[in-house]
């Protein structure tokens, strides 16, 4: 079954915090605002670029014994009998190293022995549940 990551409203956000940024520096540095506003509104272009086609290609996918997690053209391929452990993950900071997730709300996986991974399934308790039914030894943590 596949499943789309959730989306959070404050990705929308993320491309305005550095134009906010280089306009002040501008600001204050003397320089003329225009000579800043072209590069602040490519900047912005490209981030909102970026951000809606990560929207768009991210999903994980639970086939047989595999968990199949996409982000844009990389797929990265989770035995389901080699997870350990489910974390529920509300923290906007994340100690994830590999994180195709676009919302703060999600859950970790921890998988083999140290590998790990941050996903926002959109139906994430239907997720955990299809994944415990394959595999039951998979600890499950609030």
């Amino acid at each position: 079954m596949k499943y789309k990551s959730d989306f959070s409203k404050l990705n929308f956000f993320i491309p305005f915090f550095p134009a906010i940024l280089i306009s002040l520096i501008a600001f204050f540095s003397g320089d003329a605002i225009e000579m800043v506003l072209a590069p602040i509104g490519f900047l912005i272009l490209l981030l909102s670029v970026f951000i809606t086609v990560a929207f768009f290609t991210t999903y994980y996918e639970i086939q047989e014994n595999l968990l199949i997690v996409s982000l844009f053209f990389y797929k990265t391929k989770i035995k389901i009998s080699e997870i350990r452990t489910i974390k529920y993950s509300n923290s906007i900071m994340k100690t994830n190293f590999y994180k195709p997730g676009c919302h703060h709300k999600g859950i970790e996986i921890v998988y083999h022995k140290y590998d790990d991974i941050f996903i926002s399934p959109n139906n994430r308790d239907q997720f955990i549940a299809q994944l415990i039914e394959q595999n039951p030894t998979i600890e499950i943590r609030k």
